[in-house]
């Protein structure tokens, strides 16, 4: 789906995203509503889509128009749950049909914390004599704000900041410079030339700017860079990412490089790490709290004395009930005035402003704008995500890498009408106001060779200290253990529709029990495409001994997307008589798989199964040529 240039294609364009949300809306709603009408509370306990019984402890207040519920489960303790933090659930109480929306805030063994809206909170007792059910429900409310945001930019395509990002976009071009505005800044000493080039670039660019950040070329760090130049020339930046864990390790760096940061969200998706950085902290933290907790307090007792009468009672009782219910209010409307006068001077007096794409339409944010939003992993946010950010400023700088994962799409109806083509893809295709970051720290070159050829048109370069980097007296970087003929077949799981393959484990331990002593205080990952082969290597991992001084990680591609090892193992898993890839087919996650190890990379699979792929018979040709070729029956007589 290439950008449009005539005005009622781009109408067209957004339309069409429209009915890509809604399909996605569609399918994820659909699957929760079939788990839930067609299941007893018995079952979906079984199947661990709830948790019940639980008893009601405590509540207290928290910052902005929250309340934190804490409940206990008492019974079925032995189920396991799908509960995590951050999910969205129902509150369920059967007897009194209590039936409240919820988020997961924290699970500590049966102890489990949901923080709800207080108006809706004031309207229930909540009592430890009761029994409730906790159960994962459907969130409507990030389709709802894309939508919105969508029908927005139709509706106003003629007003700032829209008008400009659509000319700068779809129409006239790329506006390399703003208003002719010069640019000059000093040099950063730990910036190469490409960094230091993108940095400044994307300070003179308007209305919109790409990072293109190949694997290990310090994306991160040129973000960085650049927010602290922009957080000196405007009073605030609003840094976003699509996940959570992009935008925390946004805030980290920010606030290690000396920059105030606020970090917005919902505190149940902040990392643990950065709570110090939350709104929610540094309100709770700040002298006036004090003040404000203790007026919620009254606020609430208040309310607790209104229910204490009965509709049996005279006139002066139902005054009295009346008084103490406005009393209540007007509490709470004050606690609420003090509070937003708070965050506001907290916000004010930031420098940086992280939250999530989704999270800049928050309540305290909703009215809040910004000169520049940045927009990190933007190669895995949706259009419609990246658009919800965007109509907060004035111009919007977008990093990542469209060769590696791309945003989750569940609906094929969704993937046909293209909502899985980012707005980072599109402007990378216009080939202009793009800064290439083309040096990388992260792999030996010989590692790295087969990503530049096949993704990055060789564009990239190694920094020299890496090239050859390599495990203690090693000369072998770069390995392909092939199992054809070895009768190691994948084997398919048919309730999670996923495949392991055990002989791939076998070979990758074998191999790395051979290696072992040069592999001593080097960290190590173990990934492949399946989860449940991921599963299967995990429970294996621990019935041996001998590695379990290691330093080892074994998960999926997508949970190593943005990390790093010394030495890496993939095991593809495929083998069968068909050549069926299947997922494998997805190139961009191979990349990710490739662009993971520093110093040795190991790839176990068939060459038999993967040869009737074209992009797999280049790789296995890579490797025999430039790598290390090995038979897995080399192995099988350990």
């Amino acid at each position: 789906m290439q950008y449009p240039l005539d005005r009622s294609a781009i109408k067209q364009h957004f339309t069409t995203l429209l009915k890509g949300i809604e399909a996605e809306r569609s399918q994820e709603q659909a699957y929760f509503e079939k788990l839930a009408e067609k299941d007893t509370l018995k079952h979906q306990v079984e199947t661990g889509l709830a948790v019940h019984p639980t008893r009601f402890n405590s509540q207290h207040f928290t910052v902005g128009d929250m309340v934190e519920l804490t409940f206990e489960r008492t019974g079925n303790l032995e189920m396991r749950h799908r509960l995590k933090v951050g999910a969205s659930i129902q509150i369920i109480q059967q007897q009194s049909e209590l039936n409240l929306a919820g988020v997961i805030s924290s699970i500590r063994r049966h102890i489990f914390k949901v923080l709800v809206h207080d108006h809706q909170a004031e309207k229930h007792f909540f009592s430890g004599s009761h029994t409730y059910a906790l159960r994962l429900s459907f969130d409507a409310r990030t389709y709802r704000i894309m939508d919105d945001t969508l029908q927005s930019v139709i509706t106003q395509m003629d007003t700032p900041p829209i008008q400009d990002y659509i000319r700068g976009c779809f129409q006239e071009g790329y506006s390399q410079q703003k208003d002719g505005e010069e640019i000059s800044i000093i040099p950063a000493p730990h910036l190469n030339d490409s960094q230091q080039s993108a940095v400044t670039t994307a300070l003179a660019s308007y209305p919109y700017h790409v990072i293109h950040g190949p694997p290990g070329t310090g994306k991160t760090t040129t973000l960085i860079e650049l927010i602290r130049h922009l957080s000196a020339k405007e009073s605030r930046v609003l840094v976003c990412a699509a996940s959570n864990n992009a935008v925390d390790l946004l805030a980290e760096r920010s606030h290690e490089a000396g920059l105030i940061v606020t970090r917005v969200g919902n505190i149940a998706r902040i990392s643990d790490n950065l709570v110090h950085l939350s709104l929610n902290e540094k309100a709770r933290n700040h002298k006036d709290w004090i003040h404000i907790k203790k007026v919620k307090i009254e606020a609430d007792e208040a309310q607790r004395q209104a229910k204490k009468f009965k509709r049996s009672f005279g006139p002066e009782e139902r005054r009295q009930r009346n008084d103490l219910r406005k009393e209540a209010k007007d509490l709470r409307k004050w606690a609420r005035d003090l509070e937003d006068k708070l965050v506001q001077t907290i916000l004010d007096n930031s420098q940086v402003i992280a939250t999530t794409l989704i999270g800049t339409e928050s309540g305290v944010m909703k009215d809040m704008r910004f000169k520049t939003v940045v927009i990190d992993e933007a190669s895995q946010a949706l259009e419609p995500e990246c658009w919800v950010a965007m109509l907060k400023a004035k111009r919007v700088i977008l990093a990542g890498d469209h060769q590696q994962l791309p945003p989750t799409v569940k609906s094929n109806e969704a993937v046909d009408i293209g909502l899985q083509i980012t707005l980072f893809e599109n402007l990378i295709k216009r080939q202009q106001g793009i800064s290439l970051l083309d040096t990388q720290y992260r792999m030996n070159e010989d590692i790295l060779g087969f990503s530049n050829a096949a993704f990055y048109d060789n564009a990239l370069k190694s920094e020299e200290k890496i090239r050859q980097h390599t495990l203690p007296s090693d000369s072998a970087p770069l390995v392909f253990i092939d199992t054809s003929g070895t009768g190691f077949e994948e084997e398919m799981n048919p309730k999670q529709r996923s495949y392991k393959n055990p002989g791939e484990f076998f070979i990758i331990r074998e191999h790395l029990l051979s290696i072992s002593e040069r592999a001593a205080g080097h960290s190590i990952g173990i990934i492949s495409p399946y989860k449940e082969q991921v599963r299967h290597m995990q429970e294996s991992l621990g019935e041996t001994e001998e590695l379990k001084t290691h330093d080892i990680r074994i998960d999926s591609i997508d949970g190593f997307q943005g990390q790093e090892k010394d030495i890496i193992y993939i095991s593809l898993v495929r083998s069968n008589d068909q050549g069926n890839i299947g997922f494998l087919n997805d190139y961009r996650r191979l990349n990710v798989a490739l662009t993971r190890a520093k110093k040795k990379l190991i790839i176990v699979g068939d060459s038999s199964t993967l040869g009737g792929s074209r992009m797999y018979t280049e790789l296995i040709n890579h490797l025999e040529k430039y790598g290390t070729y090995k038979s897995a029956y080399e192995y099988m007589a350990y």
